[in-house]
Order: structure tokens, then C-alpha cells, then sequence
């Protein structure tokens, strides 16, 4: 999908968050959140998906891709602040997706608002607790830049450049700092966690220990995917956000 609707900007406390609405004004809502450095562009290839089951709401927060730029750089949790907004404007259940540190955000999102979230779902959920330093990730990042499709690389890159390296170093402290598991176990919305088999910076032992904290929730992998399934691999991911049975699990 190539056609941007003018997105609609959404203040809160003097910062501006931009949400791109696509699909039908009826049915199940979902609500895409990406992640650091990231916006709109790494969403387009499964937003069409997703529409032809409700409205797709993309959200674009403070300081990344179209966004403005606040004055500081934000945390999870203020980014949150803009998700809990967003999901109370739509005032029924959606299904709240998030990428990479979009993870975060979503899981701290749900953990506010559980009556507003029917089905949570992370993709690539950073930070692994045994890698949660600067130069680890740095290296996992570049790893997996090696393994992306050069379609994918080129969506990152174009919004790694609209963020900037100080507000994306900015930022940075916050992700590593996010205490992720502690967050999975207490989220109380079915939760699914997806990852592409091959994904560097969430990797298999992480991912299935993170599942192994969830109280309903699952794990499906999506076979030669790295961090960004939803670009290289649209219709498995969507038919695993869609589909995927979640069960009992702790």
C-alpha cells in the first residue's frame, strides 16, 4: 500500500503524536506501533492485510518519522501515554501491535488499559536481558541489517534519518532500561509474541522465555524472517496476528 492518508495529529501535554488511519470505518480496530527510530513506512506492506478485517490505526509518536520533535527525547512510558490516549479516542477493544521497542510501548499500554486491548501482540521484542547494553545491541542491529532484504533496510534507513542519531542515542537509555519480562508476566490481555526464525536481536531463547511469563498468550515463529517479519513477510504476519491460538501457558 503506497497511498498515505493525511494523518490526523494528536496533542497531549504540548508534544504531537500522528496516527494514519486506513481500511473500513467498521469492524475490529488494530492499532500499529512501531519502533525506535521507526514510523509509517515499515507498516505499509501489512496495513492492506490487516484492513480487510477492521480499521488500522498507525501511530507515529513524538519525534519519530513525521512527528514533531519534542524537546526531549521520551520514554516508554510517556510514549505510552500517547498509546493510552489513542485507544481511549476509539473507546472499544483493539488489537495493539507493536515492533521492536513498539513492544515496550504496547505491553506498558496494555498494562494501563486491559478493557481497551482484546489481543496484544509484540514482533521482534527487544531487550533480552542478558544483551541489554549499547554496544550488544549495536552489534545485533548490524547483524541483522545483514540478514534484512534491501527493501527493508531502505524503509528503516529513510526514518533512521528523519530521527536523527542524537534523539535515536537519546532514546536508547530508556529501551535497555525497560524491564520487558517483568512487564509480560503482568500483562493480563492475551498476549502473542512473533519473531522471524532468524531475528538476531530477539532471539529464540529470549523469545521463549518471555512467552514462558505470559498468563494467556503464544509464540509463533515465522520461518526465513529476521526483525522486520512485517515488512519481508507480511501475510505470515498477519495471519499469525489474525489466526495464531493463544492458550494458558503459565
Amino acid at each position: 500500500m503506497r497511498r498515505r492518508p493525511r494523518p490526523d495529529r494528536l496533542e497531549l501535554v504540548g508534544r504531537t503524536m500522528l496516527r494514519h488511519r486506513f481500511g473500513p470505518g467498521d469492524g475490529r480496530p488494530f492499532v500499529l506501533v512501531h519502533g525506535i527510530g521507526c514510523g509509517l513506512d515499515y507498516w505499509l506492506r501489512l496495513v492492506p492485510l490487516l484492513a480487510e478485517h477492521g480499521p488500522v490505526h498507525v501511530v507515529e509518536l513524538p519525534g519519530f518519522g513525521r512527528a514533531p520533535k519534542p524537546a526531549r527525547a521520551l520514554t516508554v512510558e510517556q510514549l505510552a501515554d500517547h498509546v493510552v490516549e489513542l485507544l481511549e479516542s476509539i473507546g472499544r477493544p483493539v488489537v495493539l501491535v507493536g515492533q521492536s521497542m513498539g513492544a515496550q510501548v504496547v505491553l506498558e499500554t496494555a498494562l494501563r488499559t486491559p478493557t481497551l486491548v482484546e489481543r496484544l501482540v509484540t514482533i521482534g521484542a527487544v531487550t533480552d536481558d542478558a544483551e541489554r547494553t549499547a554496544p550488544m545491541q549495536g552489534l545485533r542491529l548490524l547483524q541483522d541489517v545483514l540478514r534484512e532484504t534491501p527493501g527493508a533496510n531502505a524503509a528503516v534507513l529513510a526514518d533512521y534519518i528523519r530521527c536523527g542519531p542524537r534523539r535515536y542515542l537519546a532514546t536508547l537509555p530508556s529501551m535497555l532500561d525497560y524491564d520487558t519480562e517483568s512487564a509480560a508476566a503482568a500483562v493480563t490481555v492475551p498476549t502473542l509474541l512473533v519473531r522471524g526464525s532468524g531475528d538476531p536481536i530477539c532471539r529464540r531463547p529470549w523469545a521463549r522465555r518471555l512467552a514462558a511469563r505470559l498468563g494467556v498468550g503464544g509464540l509463533v515463529e515465522i520461518p526465513g524472517a529476521v526483525h522486520n517479519a512485517q515488512h519481508t513477510h507480511p501475510r505470515a504476519t498477519a495471519s499469525a496476528i489474525l489466526t495464531a491460538a493463544l492458550e494458558p501457558r503459565r
